[in-house]
């Protein structure tokens, strides 16, 4: 259905004029607003934990530093707040006499991972392109199974499903190996971006704040960052703690899957030392649809952590180990009972990250490295009678990953400042199984960039970058890909860099543009696949002579914040060459009954917008609409669409918060996508209606409700990679997510 007009966007420029009006809002006095910045320049600090004593309500500061507490009696308060390498403040305030308050924070010894903006190695929250921090409430309201359903329906954001363990989340219609996802600033080491079938190596439960950058970001992160990147925070290493002993747990059912969710954690501080650990257990069935069960989408992880933090003086270091044992379903072949394909996946890793103060040039130096051990196997079952199962390991992956971080920032030099980062990583994969899907390889790649951020005046503030990489792919042979003569070593010194401008004429408006020179490398399954991967629902073509990706992206975002009003329009391009698409060929190979899909080349330009509002209608009600759309084609020949390209959305809620307790619906309206490739089928558009409520019980306790799909609305996801694309999604569920800290 075409549900798109220009209606949407009258509504969306009237509430961008309500704002201009905003000074003539109503009373907002039983509302308590602030922001939390630097002392010494004034920028804001993201995620400042802010509590108010007297009644143990804390908040977290946003993306810009700026907190809220709500429905707030009048009367005197305490406010405590703190961040990572800040000294703590402590302030008494008298509301709503003091208006809008501002925290101003000493820098105490160093910023650690969590304070530094994942799109800026200086740690400053100046953007140049559009990006998003998820904090730890958010995360709860969203909790889910796998990151990509958590962070669907965030601006430019979508998921690809494969069932509920493998999504994974699609920035701006770029999917798998161009959007790079990772953990406390350093890769992974899992394959989740290399096939549909692959899950992300970590549990969401695990994880405080997430960032989100839209657009390339190869200029710090190199190959694998062309589309956007994710960046995960977890507390397994402890970075900022105070004395003595606290602990959190938090729990998550569901009912679509009949899901139960558990987080035990525990962490233990003293003046230099500390320690924490967690214990994470997850289970559910298979999924339910409007026409009944989804086989084969069954979960079980099980996951730890425990870490130990030192300091002292100017230095500071931490070191963690987290492990995950995850074995899940995939509806790979819905229609037969006695068959299915289960991924039975571990991952151990270890992470160490300390910084110092230095004396020097360099006045602050951040050395991170990881190591992670990650294997999976895709077992075929066969149930031949009840008393008899026959299982096969069709494919297997056994890769080990070292990777090592750099960054060493330097002291102003009058309107510049900036950072010198070094990257390393070292990987090897060792592919086996009746139906092994490529040859083994190794590789590593050396990388050096320099940023630098110039205020050229006060509204206006100038980023530079360059980035040097040499990367090395060696491809060696296994059992089913035996002739080490078709394989060709290959080794690549590619360029990056980027060029950003700021304007933040006061703290209502700012904008910025950025154009970046991206790339990304193929994979070995882009260049050598020539097997079934039955766990996908596709036979996987390679081709050798692939090109390196090469992107000029270009990002243009506004964005309007007050009291009454907060929205963001931002504008994309990218213009890709050697663009490699997964693309169906219409062909069944004849063996293995699967469809056909090749990894091909071609020129391609990937563009669209995204629009998100919100409008505060009284203290306690506010209003959310938002808009994002993306178009992908080729730009030569035929210029056909690209595969899997999401259709155009629109987000609208309504929220009623008075600071104890939430609650309100939301909609979700996507639209009919026929904008498809060759041999892809188009979807239809659907509504989908949900709510979310919640409760803060006070003393660390938090309580939540979210409803999805309310009306078991039966539609197709046109990012799903379920073989039968006749399957429907998941029907209606009731989430239920309770935390409590100690």
């Amino acid at each position: 259905m075409k549900i798109f007009n220009m209606t949407n966007i009258a509504v969306v420029l009237l509430l961008f004029g309500l704002g201009v009006n905003e000074s003539q809002a109503i009373s907002t006095n039983e509302t308590l607003r602030g922001e939390v910045t630097e002392a010494t320049t004034g920028e804001p600090i993201p995620g400042a934990s802010v509590l108010i004593e007297e009644l143990d309500r804390g908040v977290a500061a946003d993306a810009d530093g700026q907190f809220e507490f709500r429905s707030l009696p009048p009367g005197t308060y305490t406010l405590s707040v703190q961040a990572v390498g800040f000294r703590t403040v402590t302030r008494e305030v008298n509301h709503p006499g003091d208006g809008i308050i501002t925290v101003k924070l000493q820098a105490e010894v160093l910023r650690g991972e969590e304070m530094i903006v994942t799109s800026s190695p200086i740690g400053r929250n100046i953007r140049y392109q559009p990006a998003q921090s998820i904090n730890a409430e958010k995360l709860q309201r969203n909790a889910a199974p796998s990151l990509g359903e958590i962070l669907d329906g965030n601006p430019g954001v979508t998921t690809r499903s494969f069932g509920s363990a493998p999504a994974r989340p699609v920035i701006r219609g770029f999917d798998g190996d161009r959007v790079l996802v990772m953990q406390n600033g350093e890769r992974m080491g899992d394959l989740s971006g290399t096939a549909v079938d692959h899950a992300v190596g970590i549990d969401p439960l695990s994880m405080d704040r997430v960032e989100v950058i839209r657009g390339p970001a190869s200029l710090m992160y190199g190959s694998g960052a062309i589309g956007g990147v994710v960046n995960m925070f977890s507390n397994d290493m402890p970075r900022e703690w105070e004395a003595g002993t606290r602990a959190n747990i938090a729990s998550h059912v569901s009912t679509v899957n009949r899901m139960g969710a558990g987080l035990i954690n525990a962490r233990h501080g003293g003046e230099r030392f500390a320690a924490t650990g967690r214990m994470i257990y997850r289970n559910g069935g298979d999924l339910q649809t409007p026409e009944g069960r989804l086989p084969d989408t069954a979960i079980d992880n099980l996951s730890f952590g425990a870490g130990v933090g030192y300091r002292t003086g100017g230095f500071e270091t931490g070191l963690s180990m987290t492990g995950m044992n995850y074995t899940y379903g995939l509806p790979e072949a819905i229609d037969d009972i006695d068959e299915s394909i289960e991924i039975r996946m571990n991952r151990f890793n270890i992470q160490s990250i300390s910084t110092m103060q230095l004396g020097g040039f360099f006045d602050h130096a951040e050395l991170r490295v990881h190591y992670s051990d990650y294997g999976h196997d895709e077992i075929e079952i066969e149930r031949l009678d009840p008393n008899l199962v026959q299982e096969e390991v069709e494919i297997s992956f056994d890769q080990q990953t070292l990777s090592s971080s750099l960054v060493l920032r330097h002291r102003p030099l009058g309107a510049m400042e900036g950072a010198l980062g070094l990257s390393f990583n070292r990987s090897h994969i060792k592919v086996g199984g009746a139906d092994a899907l490529t040859p083994n390889a190794s590789g590593y790649f050396l990388a050096g960039y320099l940023y630098e951020e110039i205020t050229l005046s006060r509204p206006f503030t100038l980023k530079t970058g360059l980035r040097m990489e040499w990367k090395e792919t060696f491809v060696k042979p296994n059992e089913l890909f035996p002739d080490e003569s078709e394989f060709e070593d290959r080794g690549d010194l590619v360029l990056s860099g980027a060029l950003g401008l700021n304007y933040t004429p006061n703290g209502n408006w700012t904008a910025g543009v950025q154009i970046a020179r991206a790339y990304r490398t193929p994979t070995i399954e882009e260049l050598y696949s020539f097997a079934p991967h039955s766990a996908a629902g596709s036979f996987d073509v390679g081709d050798p002579t692939l090109q390196n990706e090469f992107s000029i992206g270009t990002d243009l975002f506004i964005q309007r914040r007050g009291e009454r009003f907060r929205g963001e329009f931002s504008l994309f391009s990218n213009i890709v060459d050697n663009f490699v698409d997964f693309s169906p060929t219409g062909d069944v190979h004849e063996l293995s009954g699967l469809p056909v899909f090749e990894y091909r080349s071609k020129d391609a330009i990937v563009y669209g917008f995204e629009l998100s509002t919100e409008l505060t209608l009284t203290d306690n009600i506010s209003t959310a609409i938002g808009f994002d759309y993306v178009r992908g084609h080729e730009r030569t020949g035929d210029q056909n669409n690209l595969t899997f390209i999401p259709p155009f959305r629109t987000h609208l809620q309504l929220m009623y918060d008075n600071g104890t307790w939430w609650a309100g619906p939301r909609a979700r309206i996507v639209n009919r996508q026929d904008k498809t490739a060759p041999n892809e089928d188009p979807t239809g558009g659907h509504l989908l209606i949900g709510g979310d409520a919640g409760y803060r019980l006070g003393h660390g306790f938090t309580f939540s409700l979210r409803l999805d799909n309310l009306l078991n609305e039966q539609y197709r996801d046109h990012l799903s990679r379920v073989e039968n694309r006749d399957a429907p999604m998941p029907g209606r569920n009731l989430n239920a997510m309770l935390r409590w800290e100690f």
